[in-house]
């Protein structure tokens, strides 16, 4: 799609979402996102063209040489050339040097992780300390077993609903979103479609971004996630916030379930007291690959369930096995990804 305006291939997943969801509900919303400056967060690799490093993608197998990016946010955009000049002038820092993640916020905190085939010396940590303060950003060095942070492991952004705002340390290494603007639309689209009642069961929590959001509209948040860098990041955020109605455990989405059902105990549950929660509402935001069959099975019985979906085909796989026992109330498209095949999606469905 990416020879295609911003509104023909914004048209064209409406399209497709239309006829997928319309047998399900007639009440769909539809966001558009901004068609440049919107990503705060790429990875390149780094190659060499005409004897000069610059920033690269893959393309067909072969490397394509990233002048610039429209589609990033402009402290990004800023940074870029900035970098690559002083890469091609400083030996000790491309040396070996394969892959570069920039992160920001929209506060402009930004950070740049720097990967490399090989052994950081105390020489390194000393010129990415001059390069944190030339370039105002936090510094990350990776190779084998190494990591060097010279300012912080994280950037804060602000997200905020139609009613609630608040921040979030967006850690190095764990999942955040890449387009905070339509982050905003989803969760005020989270607030106003579902009907907040009792306690909710969150699955696959991540950092918080949902999960501060609920500790604001329902009674108690049971959060889980299955990375141990997120969770810890998440309670990191929950102190940020001063949230106490959170309670938060490192299982996989099965894992919550089989504890939930009594099938089996988990000691990362030992201080969970599952019996003080009224848990009417499930949300789900897995990975893109969808719902297992035991997950699917489970969600069944929730009064309701909000879905957030980054991988289209997994949630049409997915509506049709929950379809059998809930109705979708309201289903939401959001533009997370533009000039890109992948459009994220959000259902809330009700028990039949």
């Amino acid at each position: 799609m990416i020879d295609l305006t911003y509104q023909s291939q914004f048209n064209r997943k409406v399209d497709l979402f239309n006829r997928a969801i319309e047998p399900y509900t007639d009440q769909i919303s539809y966001f558009p996102s901004k068609a440049t400056g919107f990503r705060t967060r790429i990875e390149f690799g780094i190659s060499k063209f005409s004897g000069k490093l610059n920033f690269s993608m893959s393309e067909n197998s072969k490397r394509v040489e990233i002048k610039e990016m429209p589609i990033c946010n402009s402290r990004i955009r800023k940074l870029m050339p900035e970098l690559m000049n002083y890469l091609n002038t400083n030996k000790q820092f491309s040396e070996k040097l394969f892959q570069i993640e920039f992160q920001v916020s929209r506060k402009k905190d930004a950070m740049i992780s720097m990967i490399y085939h090989k052994k950081l010396n105390s020489e390194w940590g000393l010129e990415a300390e001059k390069l944190s303060k030339i370039f105002d950003s936090s510094i990350i060095g990776r190779s084998h077993k190494q990591c060097i942070i010279k300012g912080n492991n994280f950037v804060l952004e602000t997200y905020k609903s139609e009613s609630h705002q608040y921040s979030l340390k967006l850690y190095e290494q764990c999942f955040s979103q890449t387009n905070p603007d339509i982050c905003d639309d989803m969760l005020t689209w989270v607030e106003n479609s579902s009907h907040a009642q009792d306690d909710i069961l969150e699955l696959y929590c991540g950092l918080g971004t949902f999960t501060i959001l609920f500790s604001r509209m329902y009674n108690n948040v049971l959060a889980t996630e299955n990375s141990r860098p997120s969770i810890l990041g998440l309670n990191e955020n929950l102190l940020l916030n001063n949230v106490n109605n959170v309670w938060s455990a490192r299982l996989s989405g099965y894992e919550t379930l089989d504890a939930i059902k009594k099938t089996r105990s988990y000691r990362r549950m030992k201080d969970i007291d599952l019996s003080n929660f009224k848990l009417s509402t499930i949300f789900l935001d897995p990975p893109r690959s969808g719902l297992d069959d035991n997950t699917l099975n489970a969600v069944s019985n929730y009064d309701q369930i909000i879905y957030l979906s980054c991988g289209f085909d997994s949630l049409t796989r997915d509506l049709s096995h929950l379809s059998k026992s809930h109705r979708v109330r309201k289903a939401a498209m959001f533009d997370q990804f533009p000039f890109t095949a992948h459009l994220e999606s959000g259902l809330v469905l009700e028990k039949k």
